[in-house]
């Protein structure tokens, strides 16, 4: 990698166990110093404390969350800040791998088991910046009579149809109006991230937290209704696209 100066990595570290935490800081910091990567690295032992931060407007870009912790656990921490700061990347750092499944109702980066910290954070933070980097190169550009407006993939929750128009849910709670059809703008989506929900609905695989009965819920709160025609092959879809995510690092234990 080359030197970059147009942006700066802001990252925290919440963990009540000092000896954890001074590790991956001392990592993180030597990763960031290594490829020349502008940052600022904050440490927190008390987790209402770095939701406070947030909760005042403080902005970050990686989160490393221990999951056993007093005040708020790394779990309602992670729903906390995902009501507020959905963008941020979250990485749950644990010493029980069996939270590795709870962990994805949360979409976490990644998880790291403790035992494998040295060996993890390094790939985990390459792929963190990946991830950044294509969140600025992934968009949908839509047109309108109002003009032009570039929306990143990763901020289209769903997208429905209505006569000629289709309507452009975005995790700001906005909505962007196109007239196009929903068969024209899945051909210009990923095709691994976004699926149809029906004849009338495509929504993001990133945003859904869980199907319950009939329902998709998604990170937004918003949920989604499934035919009992398309119910199996949406579980389906869904279940690959997190094993997948498991798979290549997205939330895994092992890399």
């Amino acid at each position: 990698m080359g030197k970059y100066t147009a942006w700066k990595m802001k990252a925290a570290i919440c963990d009540d166990t000092v000896e954890d935490a001074e590790f991956m800081e001392k990592h993180i910091k030597e990763y960031f110093i290594k490829k020349s990567i502008p940052y600022e690295c904050n440490v927190y032992q008390s987790s209402k404390a770095l939701w406070y931060e947030i909760e005042d407007g403080q902005a970050f870009d990686l989160l490393f969350l221990d999951i056993e912790m007093q005040e708020l656990n790394g779990f309602e921490l992670a729903a906390k800040i995902q009501e507020t700061a959905p963008d941020i990347l979250i990485i749950f750092v644990s010493a029980y791998e069996s939270y590795v499944y709870k962990s994805f109702e949360f979409r976490p980066f990644r998880f790291i088991p403790k035992q494998q910290m040295e060996s993890m954070i390094t790939q985990a933070l390459e792929a963190v910046f990946r991830e950044i980097v294509s969140r600025t190169s992934e968009v949908y550009i839509a047109e309108n009579q109002q003009g032009i407006e570039k929306i990143p993939f990763r901020k289209i929750v769903y997208i429905w149809r209505e006569g000629k128009y289709l309507y452009i849910e975005k995790t700001d709670a906005t909505r962007c109006k196109v007239r196009s059809s929903l068969k024209k703008i899945s051909e210009k989506l990923p095709e691994d991230e976004f699926v149809w929900v029906d004849r009338g609905y495509l929504c993001n695989l990133y945003h859904v937290k869980q199907i319950k009965d009939n329902q998709m819920v998604l990170s937004t709160g918003q949920q989604l209704y499934i035919g009992e025609r398309r119910l199996a092959q949406l579980k389906h879809q869904i279940m690959e696209y997190w094993q997948a995510g498991t798979d290549n690092g997205k939330w895994s234990t092992n890399d």
